[in-house]
């Protein structure tokens, strides 16, 4: 689809786009939902914790609530998107980080045709991963 014309609305954190035949709203919730999409294809990434941390716990959220885990800013200059993620263990927190970024960077771009300024990489923590069944010591008769 080709854009006459791109017009950011005077409502903060409004994406709107004229077309030939009307007017386009992109909401910030879809834009969260894109970001957190491409966000948990990420290799190393296990999930998306809530942007609001508090007391130091960061809680893995549930498939449905992604996107608390994505705070979206909008501007005239583009977006501004902050991702709040948990790592697997062992894992290259800057390269998890780097790819995380290209990802969303590209989806949204590729998806919605949203010049995307910024994206900050998070790591609200580190999950380690749990032994499937638990060591069985033998006792002696």
């Amino acid at each position: 689809m080709r854009w006459i014309r791109d017009f950011i609305s005077k409502e903060k954190n409004k994406q709107k786009y004229f077309t030939g035949l009307g007017w386009v709203e992109i909401s910030p919730t879809a834009i969260a939902t894109l970001a957190s999409v491409a966000t948990l294809q990420s290799y190393g990434v296990v999930g998306m914790a809530a942007s609001n941390i508090a007391d130091g716990i960061s809680e893995l959220l549930k498939l449905e609530e992604v996107n608390r885990g994505v705070k979206v800013e909008i501007d005239e200059d583009g977006i501004k998107i902050d991702l709040y993620i948990i790592v697997a263990y062992g894992v290259r927190i800057p390269e998890v980080a780097h790819n995380v970024m290209e990802r969303v960077k590209w989806s949204l771009e590729r998806t919605i045709g949203l010049n995307v300024k910024e994206i900050n990489v998070n790591v609200w923590g580190i999950r380690v991963k749990e032994e499937k069944e638990p060591i069985m010591w033998e006792e002696e008769a």
